[in-house]
């Protein structure tokens, strides 16, 4: 999937704006603060309903305006529309069409980001890392969305029946036999694809030089002991989890490590390095989606930030292969579009973009 046609209006600092895009790759240049991030946020919206930088709808939207919207037109015809107000009401659609949740966005436009918050993969908490995974297991395995709202719904009823500090046993039971079965068939899911991606992870990290990067380990953790079905771990976490009032086993709480002789690979790592391995991760991830049938779009924001040419180069080499499209920030027009043009048609062609105080304008010599 590409976006061929993308507007929006009164999103943080842009009034309003309507873009035709390239199929490949598309470069906004500007200074900090001219909207150049607020444009790959937008997008963001677009494919998951919500902000990359704030979870509050009310601080994306342009300051004295009641509410923002954003709206694409993708290769082959399907459009993807998502307003929101300050009220807090929203709307989303598909071909103009009511959606019945922002999983149906991220269904029709697969997206992967790599900004300045991609570290938090290496330094952040287990549910970043989780997510990641799960972002993955979404878009390769067509029934995990089900199996993992089946645990979902199974987990808050346990949940539930520990908060009221007096178990019902046969309720808890039934729950709990529910948990372990979703739970389960998730961990299966996530296990094959956890697999896929480590190798494909390591053929990327095989293109750079020598360095600790080419010694990074990666592990998944499922969230209880390895050595014991879910129902078995259930059973006995009862006990603990009736004083704690919520589930501390299974898959909500599984986690990926990435580590260097034994320690986080954050701690060995230099920023460069961290910035080389969350890009491989992130190819990786996008690989395994093309694989299965649709290629991600790519927002890269700052891709000269922290790489030096030679990585630049590479990671453009490695999205060439596997993403739909790409849109990537930078200062310096030269320095953000200088790893395109090392490529094949129509890779080598990025379409140039000025951002200047939320006004965006096509550069006229670009390819179209």
């Amino acid at each position: 999937m590409t976006l061929s046609r993308l507007a929006l209006s009164n999103f943080r600092n842009i009034a309003a704006a309507e873009l035709q895009l390239a199929a490949a790759v598309n470069v906004f240049c500007g200074a900090n603060g001219s909207g150049k991030t607020s444009l790959l946020e937008a997008v963001h919206m677009l494919a998951t309903g919500r902000s990359f930088r704030s979870r509050q709808h009310q601080a994306v939207i342009r300051e004295g305006q009641p509410s923002l919207a954003v709206f694409a037109q993708l290769a082959g015809g399907v459009t993807l529309g998502v307003e929101r107000g300050r009220d807090g009401k929203g709307r989303i659609r598909i071909n103009r069409e009511p959606a019945e949740s922002s999983s149906q966005l991220a269904a029709s436009l697969p997206l992967q980001v790599i900004n300045s918050d991609s570290f938090a993969a290496l330094d952040g908490g287990p549910a970043v890392r989780r997510s990641l995974l799960d972002w993955t297991v979404f878009h390769v395995e067509h029934g995990y969305a089900q199996q993992w709202k089946n645990y979902q719904i199974a987990l808050r009823q346990r949940n539930a029946l520990l908060r009221r500090g007096k178990i019902d046993p046969n309720q808890m039971d039934i729950w709990e036999q529910r948990l372990a079965a979703s739970g389960s068939a998730v961990d299966t899911l996530r296990c094959g694809v956890f697999d896929a991606l480590s190798q494909t992870i390591r053929t990327f990290i095989a293109d750079l030089p020598d360095s600790p990067l080419a010694r990074v380990e990666m592990a998944y953790r499922r969230g209880w002991n390895k050595d014991k079905d879910l129902r078995q771990a259930l059973l006995e976490a009862r006990e603990g989890d009736l004083a704690q009032g919520h589930t501390r086993t299974g898959p909500h709480r599984a986690d990926l490590r990435f580590g260097v002789g034994g320690e986080s690979a954050h701690q060995i790592l230099s920023r460069g390095q961290q910035k080389m391995l969350v890009c491989a991760l992130r190819t990786a991830m996008a690989e395994l989606v093309c694989r299965s049938g649709q290629k991600p779009v790519f927002l890269v924001d700052d891709l000269p930030a922290e790489l030096d040419e030679n990585n630049q180069a590479l990671f453009a080499r490695w999205v060439s292969g596997c993403a739909s499209q790409v849109l990537v920030t930078g200062i310096d027009v030269d320095a953000t579009s200088r790893p395109w043009l090392q490529l094949a048609p129509p890779w080598n062609s990025p379409q140039v973009f000025h951002v200047e105080h939320g006004h965006i304008s096509a550069e006229p010599s670009a390819a179209t």
